[in-house]
């Protein structure tokens, strides 16, 4: 992966020299809270005539022919200078055209790919977010510079040390913004554009950052209008045509590898778009499922295995002591490395890697595709003004009675902000909310970590597949008509197999012809048989494991400007857990805040922990 940190004079004119002592300070941190080994890293910097604007850069990447340098040249207009790009291009041909263009942000977001950019010129710097901004710009004010990078916590700490000056000892004590993490504790992921370290903040969606001059100003690229359902089936499969072109044109880069392409497949909807689309494209490959053998993803991952041909399906079952035990990470190093991975913007609840070299293989996964079936609409039973009012609700306020009155009130006044923003049309406004925070502030920490370690390719996060998507009506999308519409185009055979969990939404409906009622009682659903063939032991760690997260969580005071003490002790005290989530959340909270994550070697991993099946 290549990480970016441009950084700018804010003096009038933008003609004050960057303190050599604050770039000094971004190359000794960034090898400290980059989440690759230091000796992995390699550098590259720029820096203007006169010294007014810097971009640095660094990657894990080996030099490989189909990966661009951290820094190519660039121009805007007359000035030159240089530009770095995140995530992959379909068309490393478009490069070209993104070096030279006089803004590169609608240039941008019609471009197949998944990424986002950094352009640094003489008068300073732009840094530009895609519609899903899963290539994130973290940005900040500090000491007269502007600074702004695809890490935070590397922004922050920069700031910081240019606010302490040269000489001050590395690394400087970060700052904790705790009042928005009332959003971590419900949800495990911000709801709005604010970062764990005070003062920086996300970059919205479709924005450039364009610092010239000494002054920054934000430019706002308008979000795709939803076209009405053309309602017959004829009306819809010509409507779908651009969105199964993209997703098409999404998988171009992988026909460059030969081998080892590997696709993470569940027995759900998107991953098995994923590979419908592989399969229309003629691209073989190989399926990696987790689970034990019973749960219904293996055993859908099998069935669409062979409907494919696909011969090389590999299980992953999770570790265990016996029949009835399950050996479980220890929490301190599982939240370790996902803090150091997602700058504690995620929760340990969450399943991230953290590999620590570039492996040149092709891997790609269905993270996004919950887009193309209506994003936080999807798990409504119908989309009347009073259950949709009562989502919003619930993505705003969740959880409630644990929270701290402080912490309480500032939710209360963001659920209002997210209501007006809504403007009365709520089918539109959660969709929108979801790509905003779900996609754009729950995605990043995952993505991150994938393409440090592989050439990852995410179709549903390519900026032409999400443009279309978002063309969409949200409430076709929402019936999953869209999605099962493409895969019986792309993979037909894959169409006529079970689902995982729950039926597909639109077989709710009453349906006068017999072949159609005979389709649907074929593909059905498949749930697990048993109870352990359905565990998920992070939703039932047990009392061993969870006793191991309590003592930290209640040492931390920090957290009881979010919670209620009592409730917090009664919530970590239950047998079995009543709310799980939160209890991860606030253990991810108190290591993130025990400033852990910033130590240069991490302690000895404890040994695993015993999780009892179910």
């Amino acid at each position: 992966m290549r990480f970016y940190l441009a950084i700018s004079s804010a003096a009038p004119g933008g003609r004050a020299p960057v303190p050599e002592h604050v770039t000094a300070a971004a190359r000794a941190l960034a090898r400290l809270v980059l989440p690759v080994p230091a000796d992995t890293l390699r550098h590259d910097a720029w820096s203007a005539p006169g010294g007014g604007t810097a971009l640095l850069a660094w990657t894990n990447e080996p030099v490989h022919p189909w990966l661009p340098a951290p820094l190519l040249s660039a121009a805007d207009g007359a000035e030159a200078g240089v530009l770095g790009t995140t995530g992959y291009l379909a068309d490393p041909a478009d490069l070209d055209r993104l070096r030279t263009a006089a803004d590169p942000g609608p240039l941008l977001d019609r471009t197949s790919g998944a990424f986002g950019l950094f352009r640094a010129v003489a008068s300073g710097f732009d840094a530009v977010t895609s519609l899903t901004r899963t290539d994130p710009v973290y940005t900040t004010r500090a000491a007269g510079l502007h600074i702004a990078g695809n890490r935070a916590a590397l922004v922050h700490l920069t700031a910081r040390a240019a606010e302490e000056g040269p000489g001050a000892p590395l690394p400087p004590a970060p700052r904790y913004d705790i009042a928005p993490m009332q959003a971590l504790v419900r949800h495990g992921f911000y709801i709005s554009d604010d970062t764990p370290f005070a003062g920086v903040a996300a970059l919205p969606e479709l924005a450039t950052l364009r610092v010239r001059e000494g002054r920054a100003e934000v430019l706002r690229r308008p979000l795709p209008e939803p076209e009405p359902d053309p309602g017959t089936p004829r009306a819809r499969r010509a409507r779908l045509r651009p969105l199964a072109e993209a997703l098409t044109a999404s998988v171009v880069p992988v026909r460059r590898h030969d081998e080892a392409i590997a696709l993470s497949l569940t027995g759900g909807r998107d991953s098995r778009l994923v590979a419908a689309v592989l399969h229309a494209a003629g691209i073989p490959f190989r399926a990696t499922t987790r689970g034990l053998p019973d749960h219904p993803d293996v055993i859908l991952a099998g069935r669409i295995c062979a409907a494919l041909g696909v011969a090389d399906h590999r299980v992953a079952e999770p570790a265990r002591e016996d029949a009835s035990t399950l050996l479980a990470e220890h929490p301190l190093p599982r939240t370790l490395r996902l803090v150091r991975m997602t700058e504690g913007m995620n929760s340990a609840f969450e399943n991230v890697i953290s590999p620590t070299a570039f492996l040149p293989e092709a891997r790609l996964s269905g993270s996004g595709g919950e887009a193309l079936r209506g994003g936080w609409l999807n798990d409504q039973k119908d989309l009347d003004p009073a259950s949709l009012a009562a989502r919003l609700r619930t993505i705003t306020l969740a959880q409630s009675a644990l929270m701290a009155p402080e912490a309480a009130a500032t939710a209360e006044r963001l659920h209002a902000e997210h209501l007006d923003g809504c403007g009365g049309d709520l089918v539109r406004g959660l969709d929108r909310m979801f790509l905003r925070y779900r996609s754009g502030r729950w995605l990043p920490g995952s993505r991150t970590a994938t393409l440090i370690g592989y050439f990852m390719y995410h179709p549903f996060l390519d900026h032409r597949v999400r443009w279309e998507a978002m063309r969409l009506d949200p409430t076709w999308r929402w019936s999953e008509d869209v999605v099962f519409r493409l895969i019986a185009d792309l993979a037909p055979p894959l169409a006529r197999l079970p689902v995982a969990d729950r039926p597909w939404r639109f077989d709710h409906r009453r349906m006068l012809n017999p072949l159609h009622r005979r389709a649907r009682t074929r593909r059905g659903v498949l749930r697990a048989a048993t109870a352990a063939g359905g565990f998920d032991w992070r939703r039932r760690p047990g009392p061993e494991y969870v006793a191991l997260m309590r003592d930290r969580v209640l040492a931390t005071p920090e957290l009881f400007e979010l919670v209620d003490r009592r409730r917090a002790e009664e919530l970590l005290s239950a047998e079995p857990l009543v709310r799980p989530s939160q209890v991860w959340n606030l253990y991810t909270l108190a290591v993130l805040l025990s400033g852990e994550w910033l130590a240069p070697a991490p302690a000895p991993a404890p040994e695993r922990v015993r999780v009892p099946l179910p």
